[in-house]
């Protein structure tokens, strides 16, 4: 009787009436198992994303410096858990971190403010663009324009990596004042030769908008190095 009057409720209701075992509640029908709460209604939820990178299973430990000198382990850290109130779902956690920055401060040569957003970000990839205002105070200091005063600022800067032994990076760095704008450009291409040893291999731009006599002059540098790493 009980069955019937549970069954004739949720035909009214509008629900699908099954009567059908299912797996959470084995010995009763299907109509009992939902009205008895045996079996939730609620579906389960798999929309769980993180706004910057995917969600990923939790590992015991993270490697944050591999060297490679012989004898020398690596060292490890436990990363930070995200606690989720359902105990039967794995640990997970997001390597989530802010792509926007704010930094202003100074010295004897400028004072600034800059605003910077990492446009691409990847293992193998990096665009980062800044810009902002400041206050010249020293001229052409700091690869800056030519008499103190207001300045606009900007900078971009891209790092690709190029298989498992090279990287590119090119960084473009601008300055505009009341008299002059000043522009700096280095391409840099970096080659590991053997472990701790690399070859650096770049070229630089500088271009001044007052110089030779105000009708511009641009220098440029170019220059090979082998590097080593203690």
């Amino acid at each position: 009787m009980d069955d019937m009057v549970a069954g004739w409720w949720l035909a009214i209701a509008g629900l699908p009436i099954h009567t059908s075992p299912l797996p959470a509640a084995p010995d009763h029908p299907a109509v009992v198992a939902i009205a008895t709460r045996q079996v939730p209604l609620r579906l389960p939820c798999y929309r769980l994303a993180c706004s910057d990178a995917e969600w990923t299973p939790l590992a015991s430990s993270r490697r944050i410096w591999s060297p490679r000198a012989p004898g020398v382990r690596p060292r490890s850290v436990a990363p930070a858990v995200v606690k989720l109130p359902d105990r039967r779902v794995a640990p997970l956690h997001s390597p989530h971190a802010r792509r926007d920055s704010i930094r202003s401060g100074g010295n004897h040569v400028k004072w600034d403010a800059t605003y910077g957003l990492e446009a691409i970000r990847s293992p193998e990839t990096l665009l980062k663009v800044e810009f902002g205002t400041g206050v010249r105070i020293e001229p052409y200091t700091d690869y800056g324009t030519a008499v103190p005063g207001l300045v606009a600022r900007g900078r971009l800067l891209l790092s690709q990596e190029l298989g498992r032994h090279a990287s590119f990076t090119q960084q473009v760095q601008v300055e505009a004042g009341r008299e002059n704008t000043f522009l700096r450009q280095t391409l840099a291409f970096d080659y590991e030769l053997f472990p701790q040893w690399t070859l650096r291999s770049d070229f630089e731009l500088r271009h001044d908008t007052l110089g030779n006599g105000g009708r511009g002059r641009t220098d440029t540098e170019r220059s090979v190095k082998v590097r080593y790493t203690f």
